[in-house]
């Protein structure tokens, strides 16, 4: 009896082990996947210094949605706590910009790389890189005209369930993503459309480049747009309730932190290009159906 506890304890011992050491692999493969590094991409631009850079920039801010992880004053802030899978902090921006050039900071914005050579995690560049230079130089011009203040924000931690989601390539460093969705512009449906156009690149971060939709924040395809007479589109993206007297998740928070800041001409705007959207596609979609039917 003593022979065969001894055995049983001797296996259990070694199943533990290799239990350990799968865990320790596992953790240096996704610290690897974590600090996963891409050359510097090439920026030339300067913050712009017209007296209206700083406002627009803020208009460029806000429909962006810098202020909800880096706060109010861009000292920084934890804007997501979710352990196992996740503890974020946005960056204290106001001690950033003290020590670093325009161009550093327009790289990480836009190209998802910092300063100092870190790839970033959660910072959605895919979405700001969608933005021109002009409004990019806005954009630094606001995030310079706030005082340094504030303290040094932790660095993001990225827990057991997290590390397993990087494993299986469920998330993605910021220049990865950029790779992987390509050079995807929306469709530009003439000039009519073009301010509409514009205001939905501010989309993109939930409903993909292409506004077809992101599975992993459960972001449907805009063409559902089509369905929202221009009253509920407002009441929607100015209050966050959806038709129905409903809050909607995310949508709800993002309309009241972010597109509250729409003017009426601009979420008119924008329903106008999201409704000629989704005419295209559906019309698109009727002449594929009738291309495929059999001749009489």
């Amino acid at each position: 009896m003593k022979r065969l506890l001894r055995r049983a304890g001797l296996a259990l011992a070694g199943l533990a082990v290799l239990v350990v050491c799968a865990v320790l692999g596992a953790f240096a493969a996704s610290e690897v996947m974590l600090r996963r590094s891409y050359p510097k991409t090439p920026v030339t631009i300067a913050a712009s210094t017209d007296d209206g850079a700083v406002a627009r920039g803020r208009k460029v801010a806000l429909l962006n949605g810098c202020h909800d992880c880096h706060g109010d004053r861009m000292e920084g802030r934890l804007f997501h706590d979710e352990m196992p899978i996740l503890r974020a902090w946005g960056p204290n921006l106001t001690r950033i910009a003290a020590k670093q050039t325009d161009a550093e900071l327009d790289r990480a914005i836009r190209h998802g790389v910092a300063g100092d050579g870190r790839t970033l995690w959660v910072m959605p560049s895919e979405a700001f890189a969608r933005l021109d230079d002009s409004e990019a130089a806005d954009l630094l011009a606001y995030i310079r005209s706030f005082p340094v203040t504030g303290e040094e924000q932790p660095r993001t931690q990225v827990g057991p369930v997290g590390r397993l989601g990087v494993l299986m390539g469920k998330f993605d460093l910021a220049p990865a993503m950029l790779i992987k969705e390509g050079d995807v512009a929306l469709p530009d449906l003439g000039p009519r459309h073009a301010e509409g156009r514009r205001i939905a690149r501010t989309c993109i971060e939930c409903h993909g480049p292409a506004l077809t939709g992101r599975e992993v924040v459960k972001a449907p395809d805009l063409i559902m747009a089509a369905s929202y007479e221009i009253e509920d589109f407002e009441k929607l993206l100015h209050t966050g309730i959806a038709a129905g007297d409903r809050e909607i998740g995310l949508m709800t928070g993002v309309s009241r932190s972010r597109f509250k800041h729409l003017s009426h001409a601009e979420v008119q705007a924008l329903h106008d290009y999201l409704k000629a959207r989704a005419d295209k596609l559906l019309s698109t979609d009727r002449i594929a159906a009738t291309a495929t039917l059999p001749n009489p």
